[in-house]
């Protein structure tokens, strides 16, 4: 295998948030698809047609989040739903902005593609430190909400963004390499 396939395959391996999140961009309340969709084969298992979540059932998870804000803080409620609805969809853009870079190395050679390795070698290494810990490393810090299929994502895409960080090691000394 060359140093070319190793940054194409380790640049193709960084599209898989963006096949997952970018319609949150339009629409943040779409991630109920994530919950319906992708994260029931994660148990492992496929989605129950009974138990998708609905748009007004969502709303309604978000109007109970609202009715238990502390009466003394009127803002506090509303500011966070809209801080937790906002960050996923910058999340959403941020995802398809670094899926335009990935299209985008692509086309370059590979000593044009050493800033986009390094990048996305940052970023797979973060995420498998996120992973890791929302699959129940204690050192890393603990998530407050983890459910069942999410642990069990998180414990499939360690090993994932490894592989992904790893490649993308590779490919950034390959590409600096060849100045």
């Amino acid at each position: 295998m060359t140093d070319l396939h190793i940054s194409t395959i380790a640049l193709l391996l960084c599209l898989t948030p963006a096949f997952v999140h970018t319609f949150e961009m339009i629409k943040p309340m779409w991630a109920r698809w994530i919950v319906n969709f992708v994260l029931p084969t994660f148990k492992p298992g496929m989605p129950n047609f009974k138990e998708l979540l609905t748009e007004d059932e969502q709303t309604k998870m978000l109007d109970a989040a609202l009715n238990a804000a502390p009466a003394n803080k009127p803002h506090a409620g509303p500011d966070y739903i809209f801080v937790m609805l906002f960050e996923q969809r910058q999340f959403a853009l941020t995802i398809t902005a670094l899926a335009a870079g990935v299209l985008y190395g692509l086309t370059q050679p590979l000593i044009e593609r050493d800033a986009l390795h390094f990048i996305y070698g940052v970023m797979a290494a973060f995420y498998t430190l996120v992973n890791a810990n929302q699959a129940g490393v204690p050192f890393l810090g603990k998530h407050p909400k983890i459910s069942h299929n999410g642990r069990n994502v998180s414990i499939a895409f360690v090993p994932y963004w490894l592989v992904v960080m790893v490649l993308n090691y590779l490919a950034f000394c390959a590409a600096s390499s060849s100045f």
